[in-house]
């Protein structure tokens, strides 16, 4: 399982955190408008360490990805109590991959419910709370971190606070075998929070070895105590991009050895 994977690179405890308690709060400022950060990447030419560049080919190649400013999909999302039950709902899902912003807007039976996370900054819609009613409420920011960074991996592993480093040896996960690519983040240079913590201080990119694809990654704050994992399922060409995204997305918490725990969210892109 994944934890053997973990027991070489990961010497730091990682547990988990609720928003609302450590770690970065939801702004209170509205979010930026979105339509100002769909734009390219803003550095020539790009880096592309070899691993990158087999999972940008894996997912369209780089020109596509260069010419992505924004990826659009609607979503039935199956959100998971925690005694079982299951809570269906629809998700709306705006991402620009090179501004390293996501936008979610949740359609929940009292109200709707806007979250952004923008180059680490996380922002939420001033609706009131106590009609939020779905189990993902409180854990709204890892949730939209989440699918930003599977959904755009392969432009994530270019960010320029991601150091990365390369297992000498790959792992098999549920009959697949994967190279893990450690990764450990890095505040946001010239940020107005460029000195604090990042949400995300820790994660693991596992690329498989048949195609390159990077399908799952776990992520966690030794700061904060906070982990999960997200998996990706059935690329497909976005409907407004000429690159492969996840057509099914899953979201599970995890334990400090990487273990699959359970699930928060089960996504199908419509």
């Amino acid at each position: 399982m994944i934890a053997r994977v973990m027991t070489s690179a990961v010497g730091i405890v990682l547990t988990a955190l609720m928003l609302t308690g450590c770690g970065r709060q939801a702004s209170q400022e509205s979010g930026p408008d979105l339509s100002l950060l769909v734009t390219g990447p803003e550095r020539q030419p790009l880096p592309t360490r070899s691993l990158v560049s087999a999972a940008l080919d894996a997912t369209g190649g780089l020109a596509a990805w260069e010419a992505c400013k924004k990826i659009e999909f609607h979503a039935a999302v199956t959100a998971c109590e925690r005694d079982g039950c299951f809570y269906l709902t629809e998700h709306d899902f705006v991402l620009c991959p090179w501004s390293e912003a996501v936008q979610v807007t949740a359609h929940e039976p009292q109200a709707d419910f806007t979250w952004q996370v923008v180059g680490g900054r996380y922002y939420a819609s001033q609706a009131d709370p106590n009609a939020d009613v779905s189990p993902l409420r409180g854990l709204s920011r890892d949730y939209a971190d989440a699918v930003l960074q599977i959904v755009t991996a392969p432009v994530r592993m270019l960010d320029d606070n991601v150091l990365l480093g390369r297992r000498p040896a790959t792992t098999q996960i549920d009959g697949r075998w994967y190279l893990p690519l450690d990764a450990k983040f890095q505040a946001q240079a010239g940020s107005a929070e460029a000195t604090a913590t990042p949400y995300w201080t820790q994660g693991i990119y596992f690329q498989g070895v048949d195609r390159s694809l990077v399908d799952m990654i776990w992520l966690g704050n030794a700061v904060t105590h906070k982990f999960l994992i997200a998996r990706g399922y059935d690329y497909a060409r976005s409907a407004d991009a000429d690159v492969l995204i996840p057509t099914k997305i899953e979201i599970f918490l995890s334990d400090p050895e990487a273990n699959i725990g359970p699930r928060l969210a089960l996504i199908d892109v419509k």
